[in-house]
């Protein structure tokens, strides 16, 4: 691969010696960092799209493979949104989204499009060193061999789901339509919606050990960054339909399988396969205000520019939509969606330490970081990468403020010299504002349709409102494919062989 890491404005390292510096290397950032051919005085493009994250680029890629005059305009530096790969000192960290599984239909076809189908590496490495899990509850800290922590899981996790005897089959028997289907009545749905995660484990708790209630307390906010007291029941529901009704394939579909050059060698393919094609883009390019009037948008942008399109694909999270000025205004609805917000709000912090501590996982609850994993030799293979997790840390921990806390957190689940840490804070991050969403009790019946609705000749597009992957990657792709559709069928598309036209054949 060719791709040169520039130096983005995201992203921070710290060290003991030299503190805490802003900005990274990627291959996600584009220069020249604007590109457009044809800035004419009111042009009207064909479509905008809006955000250059997963969803951004596969809409942008689709419109402009169609022959669809296409403008991408994104307000950071580089592409890839809420998952990107920073490089450094020859090593790859994923500083947000980051694993990848065949389970992902659209995702994988990605790869495959690009030949990146087996350029991946696994996150654990079975016979690293300390290939145990550090457990460190109320109950005290001991070590567990990773089978034993894997089997104690699994046993607290299928308690948890069972709510219907099937695994979460009858309940949830089609995830991508969680709203109502010809199995489950939308009814049945909203009830189950109602139930907290908090609910469920009081159901159960008679029947676990103390550890156990340790591991499922925590893995809720591993996933989601939402206390059980917050998070919708129906949220785990869909996570476990998805990956197949059952715990025991949760490693390989969330956690294992990675892309060895990272998240932004993907986003890169992607992105200069539409610029091949024609795509134009302007980055560090803000939107303030969308504006849709008699068949045309207008964008406003910070940068005090203007552009105009027959239709806009707008990619902006949950949790950042209330910054843009929209007219006709949003609905009451998503607007009230908009002031309540999803649940994520994580910290997820690298670490790179001595020595060979591959195989080391663990879960440490209460505490600032809640878990652990050893990812693998870091460049000279001297040292080792590490990938930790924490949940919603509002409040608790600011990693800008205290970074050295950082490391008190990581102590706890191994002994370490730690060289340097990495993270993004997706928190002050004025464009996420948040990690991915992950809905609290009755969010998603309420709400979800509504945010799925387009606004006019705005179609909205973003992972935070997928129909099934929500929160990952193969649901910004869902979502992008979707919209770009969409807008196909609206402009037209006339292809290689078009059926008879008797007005056109008659002019001809």
């Amino acid at each position: 691969m060719s791709y040169r890491a520039n130096l983005s404005h995201d992203g921070y390292i710290y060290t003991k010696q030299g503190g805490l510096a802003q900005g990274l290397r990627t291959y996600g950032v584009i220069l020249p960092e604007t590109k457009i051919r044809d800035a004419a005085a009111g042009k009207v493009w064909d479509v905008i799209v809006v955000g250059a994250g997963y969803t951004g680029l596969i809409a942008a890629r689709d419109l402009v493979k169609a022959g669809k005059k296409t403008l991408l305009l994104e307000a950071r530096d580089r592409i890839g949104g809420r998952t990107w790969s920073a490089e450094v000192d020859g090593t790859t960290y994923e500083m947000g989204g980051t694993w990848v599984s065949h389970v992902h239909g659209r995702l994988f076809t990605e790869m495959q499009r690009y030949g990146l189908q087996d350029a991946v590496q696994m996150t654990r490495t079975d016979d690293g060193g300390c290939a145990y899990f550090t457990l460190d509850t109320g109950s005290g800290s001991r070590k567990l061999s990773l089978e034993e922590a894997g089997a104690m899981t699994q046993r607290a996790w299928k308690l948890f789901m069972n709510i219907d005897g099937l695994d979460g089959r009858l309940l949830c028997p089609l995830p991508y339509s969680s709203l109502g289907n010809q199995r489950v009545s939308f009814e049945q749905i909203q009830a189950v919606d109602q139930i907290s995660c908090r609910d469920r484990i009081d159901q159960i708790k008679d029947e676990l050990s103390a550890d156990e209630l340790a591991l499922l307390e925590s893995l809720v906010p591993h996933m989601c960054a939402g206390t059980v007291e917050d998070v919708g029941y129906l949220e785990m529901l869909r996570a476990q339909a998805l990956q197949g009704f059952t715990p025991e394939t949760f490693e390989e579909v969330w956690t294992l399988y990675k892309i060895r050059e990272g998240q932004s060698a993907l986003a890169r393919k992607i992105f200069d396969d539409a610029v091949r094609l024609g795509l134009q883009y302007s980055f560090r390019t803000p939107i303030k205000s969308i504006i849709d009037r008699h068949g045309v948008v207008t964008l406003d942008t910070t940068t005090n520019k203007t552009f105009r399109a027959r239709r806009v694909v707008n990619t902006i999270p949950l949790s950042v939509l209330h910054t843009i000025h929209f007219d006709p205004p949003l609905s009451p609805l998503r607007q009230e969606a908009m002031r309540i917000g999803h649940l994520n709000h994580l910290t997820k912090v690298h670490a790179e330490v001595e020595g060979d501590l591959r195989g080391l996982r663990g879960c440490t609850w209460p505490g600032d970081l809640l878990y652990i994993y050893g990812d693998g030799f870091c460049a000279g293979e001297k040292s080792t990468r590490i990938t930790s997790f924490a949940g919603d840390n509002r409040g608790k921990l600011d990693p800008l403020k205290e970074p050295e806390r950082l490391e008190t957190a990581l102590q706890r689940f191994h002994p370490m010299k730690i060289k340097k840490m990495l993270f993004h804070d997706w928190l002050s991050d004025p464009y996420s504002q948040a990690g991915p969403a992950w809905y609290r009790t009755g969010f998603l019946t309420k709400y979800l349709a509504e945010l799925q609705k387009r606004h006019g000749n705005v179609l909205m597009a973003n992972a935070d409102w997928a129909m099934g992957w929500r929160a990952f990657i193969e649901g910004a792709m869902e979502q992008g494919g979707l919209a770009a559709d969409t807008v196909m069928n609206e402009l037209g598309i006339q292809g290689a062989n078009p059926a008879s036209d008797p007005e056109r054949d008659a002019r001809l």
